[in-house]
């Protein structure tokens, strides 16, 4: 089952000893472990009724222990391994006997990145309990679903050009087309009705999220994306100057921090100094890390040159100066 239907009806196989929930979404892992939870404690949802273990660390003796306790004030016990592939992998065969006498007063979730089908656990699991697939969704799938969620959680209505273009601006990024929406049922208020030009008017934030997402993809080595990026920007017809815009402002920050850790400051306060978010703190390291000493003194002189270029000194199409900038910034340091 697909997280899309298992998130809208999370009851309708009633509750699960096992729960898969496999996939590359974070955002869909996410809501169907919450809806998983709601569904198992209903009213009584309580964060002691939950236990959480990290796949990699994870002992088996421990994850089974904690599934077989009898609940406390609750009506079950959860126990959720994160990043579970690792635990899957050393623990098959125990797992497997589990899964053929589950406890009866705990539920076990297993999120995980790959949940192959074909496996005998995964068999024993779909017998006994539930797969839920959180994989990122095709785009032509999502615009019934914006719909759908439109009317459930903020009884707007999305109308379909309008749902079709917000995938086109933001991507099958769920998380950010949930928060869009939420944003544009907000702006068209009483109105009930969001329409294509309102998504045109207002999916800004989306495209700022798309230019930071490509910035960090470009200086932490990942070409490909940070191309994939590009385009998706330059096919919503966004202007190259000012994306070009956009990319300096965050440039010039990561150069200044940069520059005071070349001057022994420490890496939380260069950044701070330098304006960047605490929670980036670490980005910035890796950002850093990847780009070298040399290729960070050098960001105000890649920049201008993009900037001269784009305005008239280079014969190349500006899609093609920008794709150039953006793989300097993603090949290997030489330093």
């Amino acid at each position: 089952m697909h997280a899309f239907d298992f998130i809208r009806s999370p009851g309708k196989a009633g509750v699960r000893p096992i729960y898969a929930v496999s996939g590359d979404d974070s955002y869909l892992r996410d809501e169907t472990i919450g809806a998983i939870v709601r569904l198992a404690l209903g009213g009584q949802a309580d964060d002691l009724a939950v236990t959480r273990f990290p796949g990699d660390q994870a002992s088996l003796a421990d994850v089974l222990d904690e599934v077989r306790t009898l609940p406390f004030l609750v009506k079950r016990r959860i126990v959720i391994v994160d990043a579970a592939d690792p635990f899957v992998t050393a623990h098959r065969k125990e797992l497997e006997a589990y899964a053929e006498k589950p406890s009866t007063v705990g539920l076990l979730v297993l999120s995980v990145k790959s949940w192959p089908g074909n496996t005998r656990l995964a068999k024993l699991v779909e017998k006994v309990g539930q797969a839920v697939d959180c994989k990122t969704p095709d785009e032509r799938e999502l615009p019934p679903w914006l719909i759908a969620l439109a009317k459930k959680d903020s009884d707007a209505k999305l109308e379909d050009d309008a749902a079709r273009l917000l995938v086109e601006l933001v991507g099958p990024e769920v998380g950010l087309l949930v928060s869009e929406v939420e944003k544009l049922a907000v702006y068209v208020g009483e109105r009930k009705v969001i329409r294509r030009e309102d998504v045109a008017r207002m999916v800004g934030a989306g495209r700022v999220e798309t230019i930071w997402r490509t910035i960090e993809a470009a200086t932490t080595g990942q070409a490909g994306e940070a191309l994939v990026d590009l385009d998706r920007l330059l096919g919503s017809g966004e202007p190259p100057v000012k994306l070009l815009a956009g990319l300096t402002y965050s440039l010039q920050k990561l150069h200044h921090a940069g520059q005071l850790r070349r001057a022994r400051v420490d890496l939380k306060d260069a950044c701070q100094r330098a304006g960047i978010f605490p929670r980036d703190v670490e980005k910035t390291a890796r950002q850093h890390a990847h780009l070298g000493p040399s290729r960070v003194d050098q960001l105000p002189g890649l920049l201008l040159q993009a900037d001269l270029d784009l305005k008239g000194d280079s014969p190349l199409p500006p899609r093609i100066i920008l794709e150039r900038l953006l793989v300097r910034l993603a090949r290997e340091r030489r330093d």
